[in-house]
């Protein structure tokens, strides 16, 4: 029977087996990429077509709101919605007494 020498680096991956790890990371980064363009152009338009957001894109647009500005308090309106949403949480409603 031949022996076969034991070189030592057993426990690095092959070259080989390295590029398909990087391969996939990319393929997968990709995939994600396309997932996020296909969501922006396409969902996101078709979103607005459902009878339960249009109301509130014609909301949006009839005062002209800056819809990324939702979470800043520099717009009116959502400036007096989180004043009266932080008032409800502080102070709220009880039953009869």
């Amino acid at each position: 029977m031949e022996q076969v020498k034991d070189s030592g680096f057993n426990c690095l991956p092959a070259a080989g087996q390295k590029n398909k790890t990087r391969g996939k990371g990319l393929a997968a980064l990709l995939l994600s990429i396309l997932a996020i363009i296909f969501c922006l152009f396409y969902v996101g338009p078709q979103l607005q077509k459902i009878p339960l957001f249009q109301p509130i894109a014609r909301f949006i647009d009839e005062r002209e709101i800056k819809a990324n500005m939702y979470f800043y308090t520099e717009v009116e309106e959502f400036s007096e919605a989180h004043i009266n949403m932080d008032n409800s949480m502080d102070y709220p409603p009880r039953g009869t007494q």
